[in-house]
């Protein structure tokens, strides 16, 4: 049943994003308020709390709804059917579901850590924020957005995994690779607080019912070290429809890499070109009305950094540092002919700011123009983002100086 609600196998075939998933769910937002109101009394409160299936008061109480459900029925089912000597056959079936379902919800993981887009190399805004007003998960995100090559080890090996998993002869290999991937990754959810913890947990546990019984083996390989075969006995269809169906799902996850990987290519070509295209100055002078306003920490009306970030020919973006270090971000449209650029507020965009721009030596700016009625002059200086240690640092294999 869990599976139907975490990663959900025909939404992920299907690519279904997050406010389509948000709409399936909220079909049970009425029976998740009845149990929380009723049973559970855990404050849940709709209008308040996210209606996803992850660590939330909403994921929180549709697991032990589930987990409830289950217990009863395995009580139930183990008293009626005494006389039932062995579910192999819906063992097998069941573990090649699981199989699949791991599978699609995994990829998705996997290539985008290949294709580094899950945690992406720091922008220079990221590199600006200070450690201590990050939250966990964002510090987890940045460390391995750092080192892109850490992203892709963990990638492949996601990757792997997963493939080898969907065949009956590599199952158990895929399974332990799989394992070692999902310790990690329920590890760093749990200790980095990211809110995932629950749906890394479930595909664990599905992985190791796929090696539940297997476990007698690998313990005779691994700590008596002695041979034994892994295989199991496989069970086919004969009908002929039922073979068909079988083949027809086979393209499922070609389809589904094809898809995962296209997208996860164009995510990353906006990241690519906003590294070669970013810009970082510092507001060496800010011009107010007829004031000269000097660099006060203690202002809060005076610009320090200005940072031009560039995704896409659509999507162009200002970031605007006071001097402590508050940010706020405005749309850009550049003007290269009339030497103009538009700044636009995302949450309103009635409030626009015209500037009108000069570039000097050393690709050093002048902006001068009004926002929110305040006429600005500003001299920008050119900070080269390549000189931040971060973007700089290097891998040495002697390293004297740590």
């Amino acid at each position: 049943m869990l599976s139907l609600i975490a990663y959900n196998p025909l939404m992920q075939v299907l690519g279904m994003g997050y406010f389509q998933q948000r709409a399936f769910f909220g079909n049970l937002n009425g029976v998740v308020t009845w149990l929380d109101g009723h049973i559970f009394h855990l404050g849940y409160l709709p209008a308040k709390h996210s209606i996803d299936f992850s660590d939330t008061h909403f994921g929180v109480i549709i697991a032990l709804t589930i987990l409830a459900i289950a217990l009863v029925f395995t009580i139930v089912w183990t008293l009626l059917a005494k006389t039932k000597t062995n579910y192999n056959r819906l063992y097998y079936w069941f573990s090649n579901y699981l199989a699949y379902y791991i599978f699609l919800a995994m990829l998705p993981y996997a290539i985008e850590k290949i294709i580094p887009v899950q945690a992406t190399y720091p922008t220079a805004p990221e590199l600006l924020s200070r450690w201590g007003d990050l939250r966990r998960w964002e510090v987890l995100f940045r460390f391995m957005g750092t080192s892109p090559l850490y992203c892709m080890f963990c990638g492949w090996l996601e990757f792997t995994a997963s493939v080898l998993i969907l065949f009956n002869r590599t199952r158990i290999t895929g399974s332990l690779l799989m394992v070692i991937a999902l310790v990690q990754v329920v590890c760093l959810n749990i200790f980095y607080n990211n809110n995932i913890i629950l749906l890394s947990g479930i595909l664990l546990l599905a992985d190791l019912f796929i090696i539940a019984t297997a476990l007698p083996k690998l313990y005779i390989i691994f700590i008596q070290q002695k041979p034994v075969s892994l295989a199991r006995y496989r069970y086919t269809f004969h009908t002929p429809w039922k073979k068909y169906a079988m083949i027809a799902l086979c393209f499922l996850p070609v389809w589904r890499l094809v898809s995962i990987t296209t997208s996860s290519w164009k995510y990353y070509n906006r990241f690519a070109r906003n590294q070669q295209k970013q810009r970082l100055y510092n507001v060496a002078v800010f011009i107010q009305g007829n004031d000269t306003i000097p660099p006060l920490t203690t202002d809060t009306t005076r610009w320090k950094y200005v940072c031009f970030l560039d995704f896409s020919l659509k999507n162009k973006q200002m970031v605007k540092y006071n001097m402590q270090e508050k940010t706020v971000n405005y749309q850009c449209k550049w003007d290269s002919i009339g030497h103009k650029v538009t700044f636009i507020d995302p949450n309103d965009t009635s409030k626009t700011g015209i500037f009108y721009f000069k570039k000097y030596a050393n690709d050093n700016l002048e902006l001068k123009g009004a926002l929110l009625g305040k006429n600005m002059t500003m001299q920008l200086t050119n900070a080269p983002i390549d000189s931040m240690t971060l973007v700089k640092d290097k891998f040495l294999f002697m390293q004297e100086d740590q």
